[in-house]
């Protein structure tokens, strides 16, 4: 094995230890998970159980920390839907499901120019930017700076350094800068207010995502879009996603599910 496979493996490696200021979920013999920051000397309170933030630190994902209440917590990295749950909000985020819809249905590839609109807590910038990878490029357009704020220090959070991510104050209904856009994917009340700007800014074949509360707006986006004579006939959908409770003889749907939660529309731009 050469010198340089080698410095790949130690830097895959060093990628499940974990380090001052990453996230880390502790879970519970009851499957409860708590998410917190790794400082040093810090410690966290959960229950009376206190977890040493040093005895994590420079250990690998998975590791089995015990409490000063001598009860075990697994310590493991936070999953990117475990991210988007519990991360800090300054507005609702749209849900793991649906952001599962638009990473597949929206095509949204490694090297994709991607144009964003509404970016809220950063939950959608976070799963754009681990799809299209550094060799792609972000831009979020939010109308408020305390969104801004929030969202630039969860993407900071839970996903590190993004050079390819810029987040510009601004009114998307007005036009945006960029233009040749492979995606444009947005979660704002007027979704149709963007429409004649998108068939100038997205390339041919370009992708048009939106995310809507009620059938209403989706309506009221659709005609725009058929008037446009620019998409393609768009399709709409929901998703409802259902967990199972397997526990010994216990195998029953659980109680609780999360059932509607938007509309997703979706419209490629014709070749004029």
């Amino acid at each position: 094995m050469n010198n340089d496979v080698l410095e790949v493996e130690a830097e895959k490696k060093s990628a499940y230890i974990f380090k001052v200021g990453d996230p880390v979920n502790f879970i519970d013999s009851k499957d409860r998970y708590f998410l917190a920051l790794l400082e040093e000397g810090k410690e966290t309170n959960i229950r009376g159980n206190i977890l040493a933030h040093d005895a994590v630190i420079g250990q690998s994902d998975g590791f089995c920390l015990v409490s000063s209440k001598g009860h075990k917590f697994d310590a493991f990295r936070p999953t990117i839907v475990e991210s988007v749950l519990k991360m800090p909000r300054a507005a609702t985020i749209i849900y793991p499901k649906d952001l599962g819809l638009v990473l597949t249905w929206g095509d949204i590839y490694p090297g994709a120019k991607v144009v964003e609109a509404g970016i809220g807590s950063g939950a959608m910038a976070i799963n754009l930017l681990r799809a299209i990878g550094s060799e792609g490029k972000l831009t979020s357009y939010e109308l408020r700076e305390d969104f801004k704020n929030r969202a630039t220090k969860n993407v900071q959070i839970y996903f590190g350094d993004a050079p390819n991510h810029e987040i510009k104050l601004g009114d998307i209904y007005q036009g945006i800068e960029e233009r040749d856009v492979d995606r444009l994917v947005l979660d704002v009340p007027e979704p149709w207010q963007v429409v004649p700007h998108a068939v100038e800014f997205l390339r041919p074949g370009g992708m048009f995502i939106s995310y809507s509360p009620t059938i209403i707006q989706v309506k009221e986006l659709v005609d725009a879009l058929d008037r446009t004579r620019s998409f393609a006939p768009s399709e709409t959908m929901e998703s409802m996603v259902r967990t199972w409770n397997v526990s010994g003889r216990s195998v029953r749907p659980e109680l609780h599910m999360v059932g509607h939660t938007g509309f997703l529309t979706f419209a490629r731009k014709r070749s004029r």
